[in-house]
């Protein structure tokens, strides 16, 4: 007799080919930059992909769940987002490729943590609330390993995925000589470091992790809508129990 997980595995043929399809061809994107380009950058990014990849299959399996397969779909496509906006440029080409990425994620993972919740109860106005703050609470705590996952990439590897920003304006304690004062430095034109002058202090990172987290937020609240506006009427995402 076959193992449970066997017998969950199977059923899930289809999507399992799909994923193999996926990650030979991230595989190949890290054996491209590895050998031809010499760049260590994106197959670390890529690498990191590949497992991020994993995640909805390994929803199925580990919470013995079935996911529709056009969400599956769309969650696998989304994950290879981030090592397509690296590799291809597309956070340099298009401003609101990050916006949407970090604003999906949000959207999904409260989706997730959402239904999941939900399987079993009466669909109550409270337990509506409650499958909410769970989902919301679980997107966040996703998009903050997200973020260290990046801050980690940024100090071991010297990568840029916490992208930096000129800013013309600094406030701080630091600045001021009066303990409780805050001190403040305004309309900063440029700054020499090294000797090369820029056009203003770098921010490195922070402001860019406080918007990833804020339009992932953003992605909570837009399904927190949808969901209390339709009452489980025409559920995007259901689960159920699992083969």
């Amino acid at each position: 007799m076959k193992s449970a997980l066997g017998q969950r595995l199977i059923y899930r043929k289809g999507k399992l080919i799909f994923l193999l399809f996926v990650e030979a061809l991230l595989l190949f994107f890290i054996l491209y930059y590895l050998m031809v380009n010499k760049d260590t950058g994106n197959a670390i990014i890529v690498t990191i992909t590949m497992f991020l990849a994993l995640i909805p299959i390994g929803m199925e399996l580990v919470f013995k769940l079935i996911i529709p397969w056009p969400v599956y779909c769309f969650a696998v496509i989304y994950t290879l987002g981030d090592a397509m906006g690296y590799c291809f440029g597309l956070y340099m080409y298009f401003s609101w490729w990050d916006d949407a990425m970090h604003c999906v994620e949000g959207f999904l993972f409260t989706m997730f943590g959402y239904y999941y919740l939900s399987i079993g109860d009466e669909g109550s106005k409270k337990a509506r609330i409650r499958n909410l703050l769970f989902g919301i609470s679980l997107s966040i705590f996703i998009a903050v390993i997200w973020e260290i996952i990046e801050y980690a990439a940024d100090t071991i590897w010297l990568l840029d995925m916490q992208k930096d920003v000129f800013i013309s304006r600094i406030d701080s304690y630091l600045l001021a000589g009066n303990t409780g004062t805050i001190g403040s430095i305004e309309n900063i034109g440029e700054v020499t470091v090294g000797g090369r002058i820029l056009p203003g202090y770098i921010d490195i990172g922070l402001i860019d992790t406080m918007d990833d987290l804020i339009k992932a937020l953003a992605g909570s609240f837009v399904f927190s809508v949808y969901a209390l506006m339709d009452r489980d009427k025409h559920p995007i995402l259901k689960f159920e129990n699992s083969r």
